[in-house]
């Protein structure tokens, strides 16, 4: 399987699990509260290392002499890591969000509801 795929494969059989029984969803709400803990506690330290590490890099891009290939290497990767950064914080934003309305979709199929607080 391709990466894609597995992930799809991931996905389906997560939402799947929701529309199940009451067994299955909560623990279905219970794995994804903590995947949504572990990414507020590890993303938003991950987003603020790399906003850091891309302003480092960038000082020492333009330090380098404006000729030869490694100055807008340096700038390159500082760009990167900043959009990896930026990444990183959507994903701090939306994980709750994103875990309620999953478990919507399942009250919505007449699933059962769990309240979701993820503490």
């Amino acid at each position: 399987m391709h990466g894609k795929e597995i992930i799809s494969a991931i996905i389906f059989l997560m939402i799947g699990s929701v529309f199940a029984s009451p067994t299955f969803t909560s623990y279905t709400v219970n794995l994804l509260c903590g995947i949504a803990n572990f990414i507020r506690a590890i993303v938003g330290v991950l987003a603020l290392t790399m906003f850091m590490l891309s302003g480092v890099f960038y000082a020492i891009g333009h330090l380098l002499p404006s000729q030869g290939q490694i100055r807008a290497s340096v700038q390159g990767w500082a760009m990167g890591m900043m959009f990896a950064g930026i990444v990183a914080l959507i994903l701090f934003i939306i994980a709750v969000p994103l875990i309620s309305f999953i478990e919507s979709l399942g009250v919505a199929s007449g699933g059962f509801s769990f309240p979701i607080s993820c503490p």
